[in-house]
């Protein structure tokens, strides 16, 4: 059957319009099952992932605040204020893990259409139920175990303990299972509504090919209306999949598009809240036990193991009277000061800041931190920087405190000893920190404090100074039997680095050498002679020290097997 041109022109143009409207109707389905998808993933799945973000981190603060009560509560004195405030953060965060269990359990009474979400929301709301239940279990033995603890119980307080962090493990276990579906429900959310956009570009593309003589520069405006906000936002979602949480969606219309927007830059931010939090939580810990210890994994390490190693000790004399002169908010500016001078001086050798005792540090060097033949001498050169900046904090003390008369006089105390310890992670099941222990360090510890009884400001321990003869210049002070211990152990008072002793140092060690060997020898005539000439030429603490002992030991004579050793009686 022949057709004439206009009709064949006409049947074509009522084909490519009807192909277009065809094509135009698919275009709007898939466009209203995106707006769902988006709806359903702005509205309920990120809501949802957020909430369940939120009751994991509010069961976390609330076993911090547990483990708070439990050991202060064991302490001989409790501290009324920490109690205070660890029991208003337990029960505030028992309260918002209860209304977040409650909120969930409400979100997920409707179950979504789609069956692979159907199936993950009765997962989430089967997980919900089994949180409640253990929830109010564990609530009530964290309670019984602070009221056994608080009562002076230990043995049902203990008991009770070992119940309450199982029951906490495996509420932290259902929380974390918890908050993977719903973040599974949110990326299956989000590939659906990536499908569905996909298929409103292939569409709108058909329609402005098949349709252009009718509309083509209308329908090209709208696909790009279209896809303009959700290449953004991928793209943007593109920038913090890459770690840069600093991304910004900007502004979208205002429809579904500009609510999925608004919800992804609330969802970044707390992602960047949660980035900050971590960063703060570094300060607390040395980078590179995470990444030398921590990340690696390896049993030996964490589990523990004997190592050599060099342990310092600085302690600051005169912290009760700068205390005495200062508010509470003023001491811990000050104190802050002081401690980070200390510390450049460690973390510039490369040491390990174990931890801060009062006014006191601990810090050690060692595999697999710093090589076992360098530790010693980096330990050396961390106290007599230390020294050093203790001149800049005095100079630094005046604009500290407010004030330019009546400063506190402060010194410094540093014990050192090289040894064996044993090194791992030491603490219990929910609590525990990678450090040092052993006689290594207690003997670090009993030099510090041996700095008060010769007058020094640097003691190291026989070990520490056979290490480091050929870098570092010291001078021989005693033999000392530290509290504790029986067998005695050498101890030197390092002065500076080889060829940096001044040389009235120089003939002051030769003097020591000659008054020690007296002393050994029971020439209590010669050593006096000797012992008193370094205090008048130097006004030599630990001279002054073996000037005492000498009029004692006259009184009572040690007899002809005395090894010369010195036994301390206090720590």
């Amino acid at each position: 059957m022949k057709h004439s041109i206009a009709l064949k022109i006409f049947a074509l143009a009522v084909g490519i319009i009807g192909l277009t409207v065809v094509v135009a109707m698919l275009t709007n389905i898939e466009v209203i099952g995106l707006g769902g998808n988006v709806t359903t993933v702005a509205k309920k799945t990120i809501p949802l992932a957020a909430k369940a973000a939120d009751l994991n981190e509010a069961g976390l603060y609330r076993r911090v605040a547990f483990e708070r009560l439990y050991r202060e509560y064991g302490e001989p004195q409790p501290d009324a204020e920490t109690i205070k405030e660890a029991t208003e953060n337990f029960e505030k965060n028992t309260a918002t893990t209860s209304e977040l269990s409650s909120a969930l359990r409400a979100d997920l009474k409707v179950l979504p259409d789609d069956p692979g979400e159907r199936e993950l929301a009765a997962q989430a709301r089967e997980v919900v139920s089994q949180i409640e239940s253990s929830f109010r279990a564990t609530t009530d033995l964290a309670r019984s175990t602070l009221q056994a603890r608080k009562a002076g119980d230990r043995a049902k307080a203990k008991e009770l303990l070992d119940f309450t962090v199982k029951g906490q493990s495996e509420l932290r276990k259902l929380r974390c299972k918890l908050q993977d579906i719903t973040v599974q429900m949110a990326e299956m959310s989000a590939q659906d509504a990536e499908g569905r956009k996909n298929r409103v570009l292939i569409s709108s593309t058909a329609t402005t090919l098949l349709a252009a003589v009718l509309g083509l520069g209308a329908a090209w405006m709208i696909s790009r209306n279209m896809a303009r906000p959700l290449l953004e936002l991928l793209s943007t979602t593109r920038k913090v999949q890459a770690g840069d949480f600093r991304a910004h969606v900007g502004k979208l219309p205002e429809d579904e598009i500009g609510q999925l927007g608004e919800s992804f830059n609330l969802m970044v931010g707390e992602l960047r809240r949660k980035q900050d939090l971590q960063k703060a939580i570094g300060s607390y810990i040395d980078p590179r036990i995470v990444e030398k210890v921590i990340v690696p994994g390896r049993p030996e390490d964490v589990a523990g193991q004997k190592r050599l190693m060099t342990v310092l000790f600085t302690d600051l004399v005169g912290f009760t009277t700068l205390g005495e002169n200062l508010t509470a908010g003023g001491l811990v500016h000050v104190i802050n000061r002081y401690f980070t001078l200390m510390s450049e001086c460690v973390q510039k050798e490369h040491g390990i800041i174990d931890k801060f005792i009062g006014d006191a540090i601990m810090a050690y060097w060692g595999p697999p931190f710093v090589a076992e033949e360098e530790q010693a001498i980096a330990a050396c050169r961390a106290a007599l920087a230390q020294v050093d900046a203790l001149s800049r904090f005095r100079a630094e003390l005046p604009d500290l405190m407010g004030l330019r008369k009546n400063l506190p006089e402060i010194n410094l105390r540093i014990g050192m000893a090289t040894g064996e310890v044993v090194v791992g992670n030491i603490g219990s099941e929910t609590a525990r920190s990678y450090t040092v222990m052993g006689d290594t360090v207690n003997l670090a510890s009993r030099l510090e404090s041996a700095n008060t009884m010769y007058g020094t400001r640097i003691l190291i321990s026989e070990e520490t100074r056979r290490m480091v003869e050929r870098g570092m210049a010291t001078r021989e002070v005693d033999l000392l039997a530290v509290k504790g211990k029986s067998d005695p152990v050498g101890i030197y008072e390092l002065l500076a680095e080889q060829g940096k002793l001044r040389p009235e140092e120089d003939q002051k060690i030769k003097l020591a050498e000659v008054a020690l060997a007296a002393y050994r020898k029971q020439d209590w005539a010669g050593s006096e002679r000797a012992f008193g000439e370094m205090v008048e030429k130097y006004a030599d603490g630990a001279s002054r020290t073996f000037l005492g002992r000498i009029a004692l030991l006259r009184e009572h004579p040690p007899g002809p097997g005395w090894d010369g050793v010195w036994r301390m009686t206090t720590k």
